[in-house]
C-alpha cells in the first residue's frame, strides 16, 4: 500500500475513529428499522448517512452542533419507534397530514390516549437505555478511538469502510429515482417497488418531497375549478335543495341499519319504514385518511379510472356554475391557512382561489357539537336561491367518540358498558366497553344532527346524501382501536373502508321524481366507491347534461358499472373478499 492510499484512508477512518458513538448512535436510532427490513441493501446506505454524519462533527469541531444532532437523531427515532410500536404507523405524508389536521384539542387527547398505552412505554424505556448506552459510549470515547487505533481493527477499517462507503453511494441512486418523480402518484409508485432504506431520515424526506408535489397538483386543481365556470347552466326551473353530509369516522357496524343489535340511529330507521331513505349495503371509501378521501370525493374524477384529484375540477365548482348556490358548514374547517403543508384538507377546501370559485356561503366558526353548526347554520342570514346545494362536513364519531356529544344531556347517554354485556371476547374489558359504549352514543348523536338538517327544509323540494369518510374500529374483532394494520385483512378492510351510504327524500321531492325511493331500493346493493359520489349528487339534482356527469359512474342509473375498486391504492377489495369466501 503506497503512502498516498494510506494518507486517503486515515483520513476516511478519522472520523470513524474520533466520532465513533454518534455514527453508531446514527445507525442504531435512525437505522434500526431499515437494518431489520432488508439487511443487504440497505445497511451500506444508512451507514453511509452516519458516515457523513460524522465527517460533519469531526469537520466542525463544535460541542453544539454535535449535541444539537444528537438531540434530532434521538427525536426522530422516538416519534417513529413510538409510531410504529403504537399505531404500526410510520413517518409519511399521511402522518404529516394527520398533524397539520389536529387541532390542540385533539393534540391533548392523542396524548392522553398515548400515556395509556403499555407499548408507549416500552418504548420510552427502551429509547432510555438507549440514551445511556450513548452516554457511556461519549463518556469512554477516547479509549474507544485508542482501540480502534490499534493494528487489527485498525486495518480491518481500512479494508472495509472504503468498499462500504462505495456500495452505498451506488445504492443511494434510489434518491435520484425518487426526486425524479412528477406526481404523488410516482411518489407512491416509487414508495412501492424501489428498495429505498425505510429510515426515519429518507421518511422524512420522502413526506417533504411529497408535499411539495402535492402542492403543484392543488394549484393544477384550481386551474380546473377555473375552467368550469364557462359551462352552460343546466338546472332547471322548479325549486330544489341537495343536502350532501359528510360523516366522519361512522363504523356502519353500529347501526341498526347495517345489523347492529343496539338501537344508535333511531331516526334513520324510522325514516327506513316510512319508505323515505335507503341504505346502500356495499359502499367503500378509496381510503381510510380524511384528506385523501375528501380530495378525492368533492373532485370529479374517479380513481378506478386512473384519474387524479387535482385533473378533474370540484363538485361544488361544477354545481355553482350549473346555477346553484352553494354553501359549505364545515365543523371540522381550519382557519389557519397558512401551514407549511399545503396540500391539507382544509388548505384545498378553503384556498382563497377556491372559496372564490366554489362556494356562495361558508361558516365563519366551528363547535364543540355538530347539532350547534346546524343550529347555527338555521340562523344563518342566507342568500336567496331557487336552487342549492349545501354541503356540511361533521365531527361524527371523531377519535374520543366521548367527546362528540354532549354529556350533560341525558338524551345521548342513553349506552353504558353494561349495554355490552353480550359481547364476550377475552380481551374485552369493561373499560372497553364503556369506550364502545361512548361510540355508540356519539352515533345516536350523529342520528339526532341528521334528523336536524332533515327540518332545515320542510316546504322545499329536498333530497339528502348522507356518507362517512372511512370507517374505524372500536374493539369489533379484536383488540385494537383506531385505524392500524391487521393479519385479517378481509375485516380490517370492510371496518376501515366501508361506509354508510344514505339517501334521504322528503315528501315533495318524492312528489316532485315518481318513483325515485322504488328505483333507489333496486340500486342499493350494487357495489360502489365513494370517490364517485359526485355523479350520484348530479343525477338527483338534474344536473346530467353537464359535462361532467358519466352515466357509467352513476350507482343511480341503467348503465352503471362499479370497476375495480383498490383501497389505498394497493387492495383489491373484491378481490380479497371473494378470498375470504
Amino acid at each position: 500500500m503506497t503512502n498516498f492510499t494510506k494518507k486517503i484512508i486515515a483520513k476516511l477512518l478519522k472520523p470513524v475513529i474520533n466520532q465513533c458513538p454518534i455514527l453508531l448512535a446514527y445507525i442504531v436510532w435512525i437505522g434500526w428499522s431499515s437494518l431489520l427490513q432488508n439487511p443487504f441493501y440497505r445497511w451500506f446506505v444508512i451507514v453511509l448517512h452516519a458516515y457523513m454524519i460524522a465527517v460533519f462533527v469531526e469537520w466542525s469541531k463544535s460541542k453544539v452542533v454535535k449535541y444539537l444532532l444528537y438531540i434530532i437523531i434521538f427525536i426522530l427515532f422516538l416519534i417513529e419507534a413510538t409510531l410504529e410500536a403504537c399505531y404500526d404507523l410510520a413517518i409519511s405524508p399521511s402522518t404529516l397530514l394527520l398533524l397539520v389536521e389536529t387541532n390542540t384539542n385533539e393534540t391533548k387527547e392523542f396524548f392522553l390516549n398515548l400515556t395509556k398505552l403499555s407499548a408507549f412505554w416500552l418504548t420510552i424505556g427502551w429509547a432510555a437505555v438507549t440514551v445511556w448506552l450513548v452516554w457511556f459510549a461519549e463518556h469512554y470515547r477516547s479509549r474507544i478511538a485508542t482501540y480502534l487505533k490499534r493494528t487489527y481493527p485498525y486495518r480491518i477499517l481500512s479494508l472495509v469502510l472504503p468498499l462500504w462507503l462505495a456500495v452505498g453511494i451506488g445504492c443511494s441512486w434510489c434518491y435520484v429515482k425518487l426526486f425524479q418523480s412528477q406526481s404523488t402518484d410516482d411518489v407512491s409508485e416509487w414508495n412501492q417497488h424501489m428498495r429505498y432504506p425505510s429510515d426515519a431520515v429518507t421518511r422524512v424526506a420522502i413526506a417533504l418531497f411529497d408535499t411539495h408535489i402535492a402542492n403543484r397538483e392543488m394549484d393544477e386543481a384550481i386551474s380546473h375549478a377555473q375552467v368550469i365556470l364557462t359551462t352552460k347552466n343546466t338546472a332547471n326551473n322548479d325549486s330544489l335543495r341537495v343536502i350532501f353530509v359528510i360523516g366522519e369516522s361512522f363504523i356502519h357496524q353500529h347501526s341498526p341499519l347495517y345489523g347492529y343489535p343496539l338501537n344508535t340511529t333511531p331516526f334513520l330507521l324510522s325514516e327506513q319504514a316510512r319508505g323515505h331513505l335507503v341504505a346502500f349495503t356495499d359502499a367503500v371509501s378509496p381510503y381510510n385518511l380524511t384528506t385523501h378521501v375528501i380530495r378525492n370525493m368533492i373532485s370529479c374524477n374517479s380513481i378506478g379510472r386512473g384519474e387524479r384529484w387535482s385533473q378533474k375540477p370540484p363538485l361544488t365548482a361544477v354545481f355553482r356554475a350549473s346555477g346553484y348556490k352553494v354553501e359549505m358548514f364545515d365543523n371540522q374547517k381550519d382557519f389557519h391557512l397558512a401551514t407549511t403543508f399545503s396540500f391539507a384538507l382544509n388548505t384545498f377546501l378553503y384556498h382563497p382561489r377556491m372559496i372564490e370559485l366554489c362556494y356562495d356561503e361558508t361558516n365563519d366558526r366551528v363547535f364543540d357539537y355538530d347539532g350547534k353548526l346546524i343550529e347555527y347554520y338555521s340562523r344563518y342570514p342566507h342568500i336567496a336561491g331557487t336552487h342549492k346545494l349545501t354541503v356540511f362536513h361533521l365531527m361524527g364519531q371523531h377519535a374520543q367518540a366521548e367527546n362528540r356529544y354532549p354529556q350533560t344531556d341525558k338524551r345521548f347517554c342513553r349506552f353504558t358498558a353494561d349495554s355490552l354485556s353480550w359481547r364476550h371476547e377475552s380481551w374485552l374489558t369493561q373499560s372497553k366497553r364503556q369506550e364502545i359504549a361512548y361510540y355508540d352514543n356519539a352515533t345516536l348523536y350523529n342520528d339526532y344532527v341528521i334528523q336536524q338538517i332533515t327540518l332545515l327544509y320542510p316546504k322545499e323540494p329536498t333530497v339528502l346524501v348522507y356518507l362517512s369518510d372511512h370507517g374505524e374500529e372500536i374493539y369489533d374483532y379484536r383488540n385494537s382501536i383506531g385505524r392500524s394494520g391487521g393479519n385479517d385483512l378481509e375485516k380490517m378492510l370492510n371496518y376501515q373502508y366501508g361506509v354508510p351510504l344514505m339517501v334521504w327524500c322528503n315528501d315533495r321531492y318524492i312528489e316532485s321524481n315518481p318513483g325515485i325511493m322504488e328505483r333507489l331500493n333496486e340500486v342499493k346493493n350494487r357495489p360502489f366507491m365513494i370517490d364517485n359520489i359526485c355523479q350520484l349528487l348530479f343525477h338527483l339534482a338534474g344536473l346530467t347534461n353537464q359535462p361532467y356527469y358519466k352515466s357509467q359512474r352513476d350507482v343511480f342509473s341503467i348503465d352503471y358499472q362499479c370497476g375495480t375498486r383498490i383501497l389505498n391504492d394497493k387492495y383489491d377489495y373484491d378481490k380479497i373478499r371473494n378470498e375470504k369466501k
